[in-house]
């Protein structure tokens, strides 16, 4: 391997940028690093029995320290309030008593939660030492450190009780005083006081258990790898294990028989890990991986280091009930995921908060190219372009944005830490890594990884060490990744790249400009960035290659090529390999199109398809074009039939169709059955077992959008099959199809299976699909206004009614506000129903609509009491929302009504084909 010097100035500058910190501030939140842990021997001793898991436990920790300083006469750490120290001693390494009776001087600051350790002499400098503090600590009621979580068991009807942990990312201060920053890693041995009755797991295999008496026991477990504080995790429960001695998921006895698909999948995605990076899991450190459920849980999992805890429905799939395509490609994700955070940020980890990147966006890169590798009828090297990538570069274009390696000294208090866990750490970074995968080659990709992997196995590192690696395996000038890894990890944001044809369709240039969807929100428009250009033309069109052609430099203006031959199109940023949009001046986007009708839409694949509908709506969305432009674009659709340019187009239509008034509504309506012909022609509303899975999932968004919006040909499909069969839909299709039954004439029936329903999960599918009904009033009455619904439910059902038929939000509310009590005391909660009612002026459209609200909020105000100042909220909403539709749809409206006038539909299609026939022989 390379020497890691650093080779540029600019990398100097990064590392500058990133590792700012040594100030006063840091140091009242950061350790100041002059001791370091090495080994964690903790026991816990849980006061509760099986049936109360108390809300206090005792515990017991020698923590073995080292001074890398001279002279250092205190030791910090941390400790959070609810920790109570009884006792504080210091041992040498001879298990000598050095100082007793510390706690009487110990001082704290519950600010930055430190604990301080005055010492009567000073530390040896390379000496090892041990703390020992006993303590008494608190059973949480939120969902961080040592909290606990209940069920009721199906077979007794009891209350049962789960003790469990979630450390990160500094909560294992909660549970035990700890050098709990990242980058100090240590060993642990754990031990774990329990009644008898329950069973304790922890990140590595159980060796004993010893009887304490009094039906108490105590579970000791092996000794960890060198790990984060953050990841130590331990469950106490009475739950039935599923695997063997090395692999195994455990839950409660009653949804054993869920555990069979996720098992398997865990059985094929760690050797998977193990082959890519050329290193095992045993090899890491720990025989043992088990997966652990739980009701209750701060997020969908957690990767603690031999004990990754999921909530329930992650990976518990119910036969006929949540085993459909949808719940197992989630159990999938998750599952590769977690799996990939045992090497990377298990074994090796960020050395502090402000790059979490390094730990999440490789995991969510391999949540879905891993997932790709593994399970390819998912086709997630697709799906992460819609779900992921288009996400972070709607986040990444407004000032809320963050860069991915933010300045250290910005990252130092919990909230700050809370604030780098955000959507573009995960998808950002994952798209960001996507592309330097792609640029360099996936070989020379995997290459980088298993050397960083190697190198800092069981440390710590920054983005400096995985730049060193990856420029090691990179053939590109230095000076190019050099300033595109600044660009893209310091640097937020990210460029439109401008696509122009001149002279004669001989020369194309691009140019760039950050992209921003409000120009003037306060973010920096000057920033620039070197960037991979990939592209084809029609000359000969390559859509496999997608090595960089070159790279934009940021220093320079554009770039310009030229073509012996006349160019009629050009795609740039094949398959949407790299993170930036990318703008067609005409006559590029007209042309395009025209590519896109013909056979096999000229070979543009689906990636490209989907970018370019993406762009196109938030460029409009940014003002840079008119939303005619992009719905005469999509005009296309009429030909497509593939999920992935279509989930991009609901999205960007999503925001449109919510803001045209009821009077609008049918134009829209129109519009979208004729575009969506050809999809619906194809997947039917039925199903079968044969359906491929992107298939699935298609046609769930097409009977949604076009059953809601009163398409004829979807709506009386789905009456006539739920009129004429009895079979339930699968489970990725229930609520879909059957709220589209209710809302074309099957209300009722939907009802009864509601009522008749005992499993809650398709209890809770019935009424939000018996909710779509178009027949509100009775609803409302009977339903919502009735006894017998809990109060969630009601809340549910009552926003289903105006968001799945949006043509009827007048009447509904009207029907509210006849007697707002009545909501009142159904909701039970004037807060609830102020809320409820907010949501409800969310989808109001109209000037008229305004009004009514305006004048209900007069007279029924003080009805409300402190929660009227939700309506007066959502008034200005309503005040917003309206002005932005007059001011950035009538050009929209004015189309598409034209368009609807026409002699008829079928003929306006049909010109429009022959239009863009006629336009593509004239510019030839």
């Amino acid at each position: 391997m390379n020497s890691c010097r650093i080779r540029s100035w600019l990398l100097i500058a990064l590392l500058s940028l990133a590792w700012i910190g040594s100030n006063e501030c840091a140091l009242n939140y950061r350790l100041e690093g002059s001791v370091v842990p090495i080994f964690y021997n903790l026991t816990i001793g849980l006061r509760g029995d099986a049936d109360n898991p108390g809300t206090q436990f005792d515990g017991e920790v020698f923590i073995t320290l080292k001074a890398v300083l001279a002279d250092v006469k205190e030791i910090t750490l941390h400790k959070d309030i609810s920790i109570n120290i009884e006792e504080c001693s210091l041992y040498d390494v001879a298990d000598q008593l050095v100082e007793s009776g510390l706690n009487a001087r110990l001082t704290t600051e519950e600010q930055t939660q430190q604990l301080t350790v005055p010492l009567a002499q000073s530390l040896a400098a390379d000496a090892n030492y041990t703390l020992y503090f006993k303590y008494t600590g608190k059973v949480q009621s939120d969902t961080v450190g040592l909290f606990s979580a209940s069920y009721i068991d199906e077979a007794t009807m009891k209350t049962k009780w789960v003790l469990l942990t979630q450390m990160q990312p500094i909560n294992a201060r909660l549970v035990f005083p700890c050098f709990d920053e990242p980058a100090l890693k240590a060993k642990f041995e754990v031990h774990i006081g329990r009644p008898s009755g329950l069973s304790v797991v922890s990140n590595t295999e159980l060796t004993k258990t010893t009887d304490e008496g009094n039906n108490r026991f105590t579970d000791h477990f092996k000794v960890t790898p060198i790990m984060s504080t953050y990841l130590l995790a331990f469950v106490v429960s009475e739950y039935q294990a599923r695997g063997n001695s090395s692999l195994s998921i455990l839950t409660r006895p009653a949804y054993y028989n869920y555990t069979e698909f996720s098992y398997s999948v865990a059985e094929r995605v760690l050797p998977a890990f193990g082959e890519l990076f050329q290193q095992s899991y045993q090899q890491l450190g720990n025989e043992l991986l088990q997966y652990a459920t739980t009701p209750r849980f701060p997020h969908n999992s957690m990767e603690n280091w031999g004990l990754v805890i999921f909530k329930d429905k992650v990976v518990l799939e119910e036969p006929g009930v949540t085993d459909g395509w949808t719940q197992k490609e989630f159990t999938i994700r998750n599952i590769v995921h977690e799996n990939a955070h045992m090497w990377l940020g298990n074994s090796v980890t960020c050395k502090w908060w402000s790059y979490i990147w390094l730990h999440e966006g490789f995991a969510r890169y391999y949540e879905f190219f891993m997932g790709q590798e593994l399970y390819p009828e998912y086709q997630l090297d697709q799906q992460f372009l819609v779900h992921k990538l288009h996400n972070a570069l709607f986040s990444d274009s407004q000032n809320l944005t963050q860069p991915m390696t933010s300045p250290l000294e910005s990252i130092l208090t919990p909230a700050d830490i809370d604030y780098k866990f955000d959507k573009l750490t995960f998808d950002k970074a994952a798209s960001v890594i996507r592309m330097w995968r792609i640029a360099m080659g996936e070989e020379n990709f995997n290459l980088a990884i298993q050397e960083f992997l190697q190198h800092y196995y069981l440390s710590s590192t920054s983005p400096t060490g995985l730049y060193v690696l990856l420029n090691d395996h990179w053939s590109v000038q230095e000076s190019v990744l050099n300033q595109s890894y600044y660009d893209f990890t310091i640097q937020v944001g990210y460029p439109r790249i401008i696509v122009s044809l001149s002279l004669d369709d001989h020369m194309i240039s691009w140019d760039q400009q950050r992209f921003l969807l409000n120009a003037s929100d306060g973010s920096d428009p000057k920033l620039r960035y070197t960037v991979p250009i990939t592209y084809t033309t029609n000359l000969a069109p390559n859509f496999q290659n997608l090595t960089p052609a070159f790279y934009l430099r940021k220093q320079s203006n554009d770039y310009n090529y030229w073509s012996d031959e006349p160019i009629d199109w050009v795609i740039v940023n094949l398959k949407q390999a790299n993170y930036y949009r990318v703008f067609y001046n005409e006559p590029l986007l007209g042309r395009i199109q025209v590519a896109l009708t013909k056979t096999d839409h000229s070979g543009i694949p689906v990636e490209n398809r989907a970018a370019i509908i993406d762009d196109l709506f938030n460029f409009a969305l940014a003002g840079l074009i008119d939303y005619v432009e992009v719905f005469e674009f999509m005009e296309y659709m009429s030909t497509e039939t593939e999920y992935i340019p279509w989930y991009a187009a609901y999205v960007g239509m999503e925001r449109i169709a919510k803001r045209l008034t009821p009077q609008q509504l049918p134009n829209f309506n129109n519009y979208l059955s004729d575009i969506a012909v050809t999809v619906l022609d194809k997947l039917g509303v039925g199903w079968n077992s044969g359906d491929k899975v992107l298939d699935v999932y298609n046609r769930n968004m097409q009977v949604a959008w076009l059953c809601k919006y009163q398409n004829p040909n979807c709506t009386n499909q789905v009456k006539e099959l739920f009129e004429g069969g009895t079979e339930k839909p699968s489970p990725d299709y229930r609520e879909t199809f059957y709220c589209a039954a209710s809302r074309s004439g099957g209300y009722s029936r939907v009802l009864e299976y509601y009522a008749k329903e005992t499993n809650y999960i398709d209890r809770e599918i019935y009424w939000r699909a018996a909710s779509c009904t178009r027949d509100y009033r009775t609803h409302y009455q009977n339903e919502i206004l009735g006894k017998g619904n809990s109060v969630d439910l009601k809340i549910a059902g009552l926003a289903q009614l105006y968001e799945q038929n949006p043509d009827l939000v007048t009447p509904i509310f009207q029907m509210i506000t006849e007697d707002i009590e009545q909501l009142a005391e159904a909701l039970e909660s004037w807060p609830k129903t102020a809320q409820a009612l907010s949501d409800l002026a969310d989808y109001f459209t109209t000037r008229e609509q305004q009004q009514l609200f305006s004048s209900f909020y007069k007279e029924s105000q003080t009805l409300f009491g402190s929660s009227a100042e939700t309506l007066s909220q959502a008034l200005a909403t309503v005040d917003s929302n309206v002005q932005w539709a007059e001011q950035r749809l009538s050009k929209l409206v004015s189309f598409l009504a034209q368009r609807n006038g026409a002699a008829g539909l079928t003929l306006v299609s049909s010109l429009l084909m022959m239009m863009c026939t006629l336009w593509y022989l004239l510019l030839k």
